[in-house]
């Protein structure tokens, strides 16, 4: 579970207003009748072949029909659509442009994009990405920029636009804007725009170097399918390197296929090569190409030599339910308390662990119960702990992961001098940030504060134990709150185990009441066996009857 935003505000002066920014006023949308050049727009070299007026869109349908009213209201409500898209647009270009802290440059705009992720509740990376286009629409493309003010341009068709642009310099920007400002883009068809579009920056870019490799290699986890229990590794790079690793990885893997070769034809009694599970000698052939590819990404030695590898605190979290360990249910555990991992594959993953570690949750809320230090630095527990509550950046809309690049950072700053009187390491004071926002947070352009009445400490042990909120101060003015992240399985567990005590009770009180019954009916046996026995009348023996001669 991601951490959540429940409040947005201004310290001091209530909630933003859209009236703090420019209003949409009805001039900024054109006629809905015939679409025309604005005043100001260069003439038209590219034309459709009619104007794509309401009329227009009137005669494709049966006039006066239901169809041709409904055709009427989509295309008006895509204007309006279009409208307010570009109102978005030029607030966030007027809060970049007018945040002091920024100054116009577009790379410093981490606070004004942690600002518009309180506003527009969605992830710090959004915002980022919200902003940097806001200010490029606005600032570098205004000619194409009045025409989706006007609601000529969609919403969609501008965002195609702007990915278009995104490796541009900003004259290179400004030359794809009064090429596309020339194309009549109230009446064109989708597929020319685009075509115009990619002319426009094959013009723009004609003649200048290419976008330089480094700015296109990436490596990220992609395609997370939690069902299959399965993820994806993708490197984006130059086509050449990319070939290249590609071809010194299906070389290693073809030595290694015949390395195993040999081995089996031979009978070594030596371990086989890349022998992951430990039957290639069982089965009698060696592994496919694909499977040792895979094999030798995920278990060769990454050497960094000549650089000395700092010893690494990193640990895969996996927390599985105590019901699925023991088979009673099914429940899927989580990974790095996010992501759901099937239960046989969890079952598997632990059986072969030798060591396990306890984690207490509180079984209402899933709230991880916490545990207590007396020095600066966390005990291990508690490192645990922190990265099983901020899987993700504390932060409100930060979701850069805190596995590696992060740090465990005290909300009350700890007084080394007097321990006693800062704030304490406990996991109420503590929470985990990723590198940059911890220099933000030190540098005092965000603020965190937690209410000490949420402090287990304090309280007197009645209450249940929840999520810790955090309130945060981004540059003095806005406020955000957060909440940390649960075990999304506690609940389901708890439950799961209510279910079982009491179906087990339910067994063992139907036990009891027939071990009663049982106890009962031979007391009731027993004693109609004696009433029956004492009633019976018992005659003395006689002398023997001889039937030959009966006595009458």
């Amino acid at each position: 579970m991601s951490q959540e935003t429940v409040h947005v505000g201004v310290a001091g002066r209530g909630v933003v207003g859209v009236g703090d920014f420019e209003e949409l006023r009805p001039e900024h949308q054109s006629a809905h009748g015939s679409p025309g050049r604005e005043e100001g727009l260069p003439e038209w070299s590219v034309r459709a072949r009619r104007p794509l007026d309401e009329g227009g869109i009137l005669a494709e349908v049966e006039p006066g029909s239901l169809e041709a009213g409904r055709a009427l209201a989509l295309h008006r409500t895509m204007r309006t659509r279009a409208s307010l898209h570009a109102h978005q647009l030029r607030q966030l270009a007027t809060f970049f442009r007018e945040d002091p802290e920024v100054r116009g440059v577009l790379d410093d705009a981490e606070v004004t994009a942690l600002k518009v992720a309180a506003g527009l509740r969605c992830s710090y990376a959004r915002a980022w990405a919200h902003v940097r286009d806001a200010h490029v629409a606005v600032e570098w493309m205004p000619l194409t920029f009045a025409y989706l003010r006007r609601g000529d341009l969609p919403e969609q068709w501008h965002h195609y636009l702007l990915r278009h642009v995104r490796r541009l310099t900003e004259e290179q920007t400004r030359a794809v804007d009064a090429h596309m400002a020339a194309v009549e883009i109230p009446s064109v068809s989708q597929d020319t725009f685009e075509k115009q579009v990619r002319l426009a920056v094959k013009l723009a870019t004609a003649g200048t170097p290419p976008t330089p490799a480094s700015r296109s290699r990436d490596v990220e986890i992609a395609n997370i399918d939690t069902e299959a229990g399965t993820a994806s590794l993708m490197v984006t790079g130059p086509i050449l390197e990319i070939k290249a690793l590609a071809h010194r990885l299906d070389v290693a893997s073809r030595t290694v296929q015949r390395a195993q070769r040999h081995a089996l034809e031979d009978g070594a009694l030596g371990p086989v090569p890349f022998d992951i599970e430990g039957d290639l000698a069982e089965r009698g052939r060696a592994l496919s190409l694909r499977t040792l590819r895979y094999a030798i990404l995920t278990h060769s030695v990454l050497d960094t030599d000549p650089v000395e590898e700092p010893a690494s605190p990193y640990k895969l979290l996996v927390t599985v339910p105590a019901t699925t360990l023991l088979g009673l249910d099914d429940a899927p555990a989580m990974l790095e308390g996010m992501t759901p991992v099937p239960a046989e594959q969890a079952r598997a993953l632990a059986a072969g662990e030798r060591t396990w570690q306890r984690i207490l949750t509180d079984p209402i809320t899933g709230a991880y119960l916490p545990v207590s230090a007396t020095t600066y630095h966390p005990t291990a527990q508690m490192r645990l702990q922190l990265r099983l509550r901020h899987p993700i950046c504390a932060v409100p809309g930060c979701t850069r992961s805190t596995v590696m690049a992060a740090e465990d950072d005290h909300i009350i700053e700890y007084d080394h001098e007097h321990p006693g009187e800062g704030g304490q390491t406990s996991l109420w004071n503590l929470h985990r940030l990723c590198w940059q926002h911890h220099q933000m947070k030190t540098a005092g352009l965000i603020d965190p504060a937690r209410d000490r009445r949420d402090d287990p400490a304090s309280g007197d042990g009645t209450t249940t134990a929840g999520p810790l909120e955090t309130t945060w101060k981004i540059d003095r003015e806005i406020r955000a709150r957060a909440r940390e992240n649960t075990d999304l399985l506690t609940p389901h567990t708890a439950e799961v185990m209510e279910r079982a005590w009491r179906t087990h009770q339910r067994a063992h009180d139907g036990a009891a009441r027939l071990r009663t019954q049982e106890k009962a009916g031979l007391r009731e046996e027993r004693t109609a066996g004696l009433a029956a026995h004492r009633g019976r009348r018992i005659i003395p023996p006689g002398p023997t009857i001889d039937e030959a001669a009966p006595p009458f």
